[in-house]
């Protein structure tokens, strides 16, 4: 009287016998298995089916609708469930028959002969072995089957003769790979499972794998093949014509089989055929050739090297350390870097010598391919052309700086225009070198500088003279070059690169000294030709030096400038004064200069008898001008003034002379001085001896010889004899007669300017030790002195000792104090 629920019959089969028990019934069950890979397998129930699962005791009946389902069951006969007491049978031949089936097939793929198999028949083959747990049988079977395939291939490749060789194995790799790729096609399942839970080779992978070390990499192949290879790239570089594409498609086959493959089996050997054959066609060249030959030869070389690489190999020509690129270089140009650049006839040097730009840029390319030294001891490439140009450039500027000298030794004359213009030639000639053959490198440039620094302050006078040919453009002279004036744009030209060379100098204080005094001179005589042009000179050098440099320079004009209102003013001064003691009648015109005494280069107050006429209107401007400036002194500086003299000799001219000349030549306006000895002259003058010689010298025997001198001679001695010139003449009116400056300054006069030198520069050394020790408070000795040296470097170098003496003044006068158990160390006393 009851009801079997449905049911599904599972994987063993059931037995449906008596009713549940009261109150219960058989529940629904659903044992339904699904299984990978849609479309190949079946459901578990219907497998079960198949195999001859039985139902018994009972029928099975689906309710009519789902209401009846809501009612009580009803009670019935109750159902017991056993499993199958043997399972059922599996089919053993299955992997055999799969195998056979996939082995033909795969056959049949290297044999070309594919085109009649369905490839999903295959995949479901191969899908179902591995399903069914036989995937390490199927991988083994693969396995053997393509190193089989691979051995075979190895005996027909080795059969090939050498002109065939290469092409063979190049048409049996390119089939091989294509029918790997089929092969792994159709053994898709088993290397997106098996072969990733195992963490085996994929198919393909392991078929390139099993050609490399089966046929490549065999004894009878390997070593014909990497001396093919090497052959004809040996071939190529002797300039024969080879298959190019032929020697790519192995070297990419041995690519693919694995960098390791590649780099151990051909590039290793490939590099070392390499290295033996430039170093030998090297070493042949480079006895036979000149440097610009060579360096020719070398860059053609590269080229085709690289093009050869990029066509034939594949590797990067430029990639990683170690490589044909570094190989060839190293060869090429490495290990001839020293002797190229010393080659006799032809070398660095000879390249330099002839400013042949073209071979020095092609040096410079090469060379800067070699970063590291060749060996130990030696320099990297560029550093070797710029330290080689370097210590070429010092020996061409000694021959400039260095004094020539007599066979007595002594010391001969300098033409200061000239030394100055070699020293721009020589740098204007390396600047354009390193902006054209050497693209400007900075190492270059700082190099250069650093050989200037170097043998310019070999001379000690290099500041003066740098200074004397400011000063001669300055003063509007001709240029050295053209014989001619100057524009104002040449004359600023030169004017910075002569900058350039005061950049070079160590002792920039002792320039100062010259500059200011050349400066004065021009300042005092009016010979300068621009005014705009000498506020850019001092621009130019405070921004190079700072403001402290320039301050008594500046100092200077702004003298000029008040003396000029000041000149004014005595003019008016005279003209309206009542006074007869302010006359200044006689034909005497003063133009005073008033100059600051520390802005100037002024020397000891020199006496000197000046003719009573001069004598007067001096002090008609010393009253005049002490008037208005109460407790101020004057001193006049009579070998700084120069004066406009009228004279009559065969007709009336206008001459311009220095003070001293104009009181020696007013001592032959007395008609009863017709002959004057020297002793009187000095007596009379109060001149010293060394500048009245020179005045002497310029009024008897030089251009202008408005004196008579007995006996006659360039040198004047204290007996000779003066008169005056009556027959003098001159195409000119007007001209100006200079005094003669002496050709060098004696060792007394050396001694003191260089005395005075260091003497201003104490007071420098002083302020830099304190306003380095007011910032630090304590500092060692060696640090104190690299400090002081640094701050004061912009205007001359001190020497350590001369700072150590200046340490030990400060100390006395107690603005240090050396620390307490370390004599080494300095404490600042605020």
């Amino acid at each position: 009287g009851g009801n079997l629920s449905p049911g599904v019959i599972g994987e063993a089969g059931c037995i449906v016998g008596d009713r549940p028990p009261e109150g219960g019934n058989l529940s629904r069950t659903n044992q339904n298995q699904e299984t990978e890979g849609g479309g190949g397998g079946r459901s578990a129930g219907g497998q079960a089916q198949e195999e001859g699962a039985v139902a018994a005791a009972g029928s099975r009946k689906r309710p009519a609708a789902d209401s009846d389902m809501s009612q009580p069951p009803k009670k019935g006969p109750l159902v017991m469930i056993h499993a199958f007491k043997n399972p059922p049978e599996k089919d053993r031949d299955m992997v055999t028959r799969s195998w056979e089936k996939l082995s033909s097939a795969i056959l049949q793929i290297f044999n070309e002969n594919a085109g009649e198999l369905s490839f999903e028949e295959l995949y479901r083959t191969g899908y179902n072995m591995v399903l069914h747990k036989h995937g390490e049988t199927l991988y083994t079977h693969v396995e053997d089957l393509l190193k089989e395939r691979s051995m075979k291939i190895c005996s027909a490749v080795e059969a090939t003769t050498d002109e065939t060789f290469l092409e063979k194995l190049k048409k049996e790799w390119q089939d091989h790979k294509r029918s790997l790729r089929m092969v792994r096609d159709i053994l898709m399942y088993m290397d997106r499972t098996f072969v990733k839970q195992n963490q085996k080779k994929p198919v393909y992978d392991m078929g390139v794998h099993l050609f490399c070390l089966h046929c490549v990499r065999s004894t009878r192949v390997k070593p014909r093949l990497i001396s093919l290879l090497l052959s004809k790239i040996k071939e190529e570089r002797a300039g024969e014509k080879v298959d190019r594409d032929l020697v790519k498609n192995s070297t990419q086959m041995l690519m693919e089989m694995g960098k390791d493959v590649f780099h151990e089996d051909f590039e290793v050997p490939f590099l070392k055929s390499s290295e033996d054959f430039y170093k030998v066609e090297s070493e042949n060249f480079i006895t036979s050739n000149g440097c610009p030959d060579y360096l020719k030869k070398v860059e053609s070389r590269l080229q085709e090297e690289q093009d050869r690489v990029g066509a034939c190999l594949s590797v990067d020509y430029n990639a990683g350390d170690g490589g044909i690129k570094q190989v060839v270089e190293h060869e090429l140009i490495g290990r001839h870097m020293k002797t190229l650049v010393e080659k006799e006839g032809s070398g660095l040097v000879w390249l330099l010598e002839h400013r042949k730009v073209e071979d020095l840029r092609r040096m410079f390319d090469l060379f800067s391919r070699i970063h590291q030294p060749p060996a130990q001891g030696e320099k990297a490439g560029l550093e070797l052309i710029e330290h080689r140009m370097a210590e070429y450039v010092s020996v061409k500027g000694k021959e400039i700086v260095s004094i020539p000298t007599d066979v007595s030794g002594q010391e001969g004359k300098v033409d200061h225009l000239k030394y100055v213009s070699d020293l721009l030639e020589l740098k204007d000639q390396y600047d354009s070198l390193i902006k054209e053959a050497f693209k400007n490198e900075k190492s270059f440039i700082n190099k250069l500088h650093k050989s200037f620094e170097f043998f310019i302050n070999q001379n000690p006078r290099s500041p003066e003279f740098i200074s004397l040919s400011m000063d001669h453009h300055l003063r509007g002279g001709k240029s050295q070059r053209a014989g001619a004036g100057q524009s104002d744009e040449q004359v600023e030209g030169m004017l910075e690169k002569s900058l350039q060379m005061f950049r070079f100098l160590s002792e920039k204080d002792v320039f100062e000294r010259y500059y200011k005094q050349h400066l004065a001179k021009r300042l005092l005589s009016d010979r300068s030709q621009s005014s705009d042009t000498e506020q850019k000179v001092i621009q130019m050098l405070k921004s190079e030096c700072g403001y402290q440099f320039t301050a008594k320079l500046e100092g200077m004009f702004k003298d000029i400038n008040t003396s000029k209102t000041v000149q004014e003013q005595y003019r008016n001064h005279v003209s309206q004064s009542a006074d007869p003691s302010d006359s200044t009648e006689g034909g005497v015109d003063l133009v005073a200069k008033v100059l600051t005494t520390g802005y100037w280069p002024t020397q000891q107050s020199v006496q000197c008898n000046m003719p009573q006429e001069i004598e007067r209107v001096c002090n008609v401007f010393k009253r005049f001008y002490l008037a208005q400036h109460n407790g101020r002194q004057l001193t006049w500086q009579v070998n700084m003034g120069n004066a406009d003299v009228n004279a009559r000799f065969d007709r009336k001219y206008l001459i311009n002379m220095p003070t001293y000349q104009m009181v020696v030549l007013l001592l032959f306006a007395d008609p009863s001085s017709s002959a004057l000895k020297f002793t009187d002259i000095e007596e009379a003058t109060k001149i010293p001896t060394v500048d009245l010689k020179r005045t002497m010298q310029s009024l008897a025997c030089a251009q202008y010889r408005l004196l008579v001198k007995e006996p006659k001679g360039k040198e004047i001695q204290e007996g000779d004899k003066f008169t005056f010139n009556s027959a003098f003449q001159h195409k000119l009116i007007k001209f100006k007669v200079s005094s003669i400056a002496s050709s060098k300054e004696t060792s007394e006069e050396v001694q003191a300017s260089r005395n005075k030198i260091n003497e201003d520069r104490n007071p420098q050394i002083d302020a830099a030790v304190v306003r380095v020790m007011k910032t630090r408070r304590v500092m060692e000795h060696n640090l104190l002195i690299a400090e002081v040296t640094k701050q004061l470097q912009n205007r001359f170098i001190p020497e350590p000792l001369v700072i150590k003496r200046r340490l030990e003044g400060l100390i006395d006068r107690e603005f240090l104090q050396r620390q307490k158990g370390n004599m080494k160390v300095y404490e600042y006393l605020a």
